[in-house]
């Protein structure tokens, strides 16, 4: 386990300041109830429902997980090809959690954090002020899938019933505490798949923590000055992950820029500018400007507005209101009087708008374009869902007069169609097959 030394600057500063956001809006979104009443987000897994951004969402919106992942992996690879490894050092969960614990712990211990002649009732301190804040960070968390009113009510009454949540907040309280604490960099270096891939997205053009080996080398040796690099490993001391930025581009480097930040002091009191910095690879070897637009960020910025424009699109068309018709398999088709078909489906009809809604249901003839007779027990077939209500319905379909050469096939084609009464524009149509009897 590396206990870097701590090191303020300007970077540094700048992370604070990025950090304390992001921590922010992981703990308070989870708590946030929009006016409508559904929360900003919640990822309802039992329910099978999943509120972002005021939107509802079901699993058979597949399409729509299917960009958002799309999404996320094409910012990955535009970000990284472009400013490297910045969600590493700046957004990463392990990354800011990792230097919170390392804030508590030489808050309680001052200069004897990491060290083994630490006093035992200290560190005992340290330990238990970890788990509390993987408790605290665990509950935030579960509260994206579970209400955290909910929770702090069932914590004040001592009363949990059959809910799950209570041993996925002992692991994750386990884990976050074990690992944050004790694996630390480790991680970054060994388990990471993101620093496995981050040579493949990343050029010589990249904007990354880099050090200027053309200035700083070759390195101080005792008296003897060649480069600007007196050799004073400040970069090591402060790297989190212990390793040695000269090096080159190294998978356990997160671009922090604790070095940058270290280097820059040093350097100052030299007169000179910082070896250690954010720069390219190419800016170093050549001098020349940053090389922002290249293939690889031209191809990667394309798919990304296209997904992104894709997503849009989707999104602005949308239709809130999910079905499915199935005709009954166990309730057989017959036939009524002048040829007329009756057929049993069976529906079910789910809300996903923030609102409750009132819809209205009718079935229609698409081989002739002309209405079928719909009975739903419903009063005036009208169904009423609450928000995210999701209601069965078996339903009768009652064809007209049917023609002698229509009763020689196989089937009637079909659909059953549902529209807001709000808002007629918001209609929904699933088509169904009817067969006739003995087919």
């Amino acid at each position: 386990m590396i206990i870097s030394k701590p090191q303020s600057g300007r970077v540094r500063t700048l992370r604070n300041w990025v950090m304390s956001f992001l921590v922010g809006l992981f703990f308070t979104a989870p708590w946030i109830v929009l006016p409508s009443g559904s929360p900003l987000v919640r990822l309802d897994i039992a329910a099978r429902k999943f509120y972002i951004f005021g939107g509802m969402f079901i699993p058979q919106e597949g399409l729509i997980l299917w960009f958002f992942l799309l999404t996320m992996g094409l910012s990955l690879f535009f970000f990284t090809s472009v400013i490297g490894r910045v969600w590493c050092g700046w957004a990463c969960p392990q990354t800011i959690y990792t230097d919170f614990f390392d804030r508590l712990g030489r808050l309680v211990l001052g200069n004897k954090y990491g060290k083994k002649d630490a006093p035992k009732l200290g560190v005992s301190l340290v330990y238990g002020l970890w788990i509390v804040t993987s408790f605290c960070a665990s509950f935030a968390w579960i509260g994206y899938f579970v209400s955290p009113y909910e929770m702090v009510a069932d914590f004040s009454s001592a009363s949990f019933g059959d809910k799950s949540y209570p041993y996925f907040l002992a692991f994750f309280t386990f884990a976050m505490f074990v690992d944050i604490g004790f694996i630390r960099e480790q991680f970054c270096r060994y388990a990471c798949p993101y620093a496995r891939f981050q040579t493949i997205l990343m050029d010589e053009h990249s904007f990354n923590v880099t050090y200027d080996f053309k200035r700083g080398e070759p390195r101080r040796d005792g008296k003897t000055k060649v480069g600007d690099c007196i050799s004073c490993n400040m970069c090591v001391v402060v790297c989190p992950t212990g390793i040695d930025i000269r090096d080159g581009l190294q998978v356990g480097c997160v671009a922090c820029g604790k070095c940058v930040d270290a280097c820059s002091s040093i350097m100052a009191k030299e007169d000179k500018k910082t070896l250690i910095g954010y720069f390219s690879l190419a800016q170093i070897e050549t001098g020349q400007k940053i090389k922002w637009i290249r293939p690889r960020t031209v191809i990667y910025a394309a798919l990304l507005c296209f997904v992104l424009s894709a997503a849009t699109y989707k999104l602005m068309t949308r239709i809130p209101i999910s079905m499915i018709a199935a005709q009954n398999k166990s309730m057989n088709p017959m036939m009524l009087d002048e040829n007329r078909l009756r057929v049993f489906v069976q529906l079910r009809i789910q809300n996903i708008s923030p609102v409750s809604k009132s819809y209205q249901l009718e079935a229609e003839d698409t081989a002739h374009n002309r209405k079928m007779r719909l009975l739903t027990g419903e009063t005036a077939n009208q169904v009423h869902l609450a928000s995210g209500e999701l209601k069965s319905i078996s339903v009768v379909v009652e064809t007209e007069a049917l023609s002698p050469s229509q009763l020689t096939e196989a089937y009637i084609p079909g659909l059953i169609r549902v529209f807001d009464m709000s808002d007629p524009n918001i209609k929904l149509e699933k088509v169904i097959s009817m067969r006739l009897p003995g087919t």
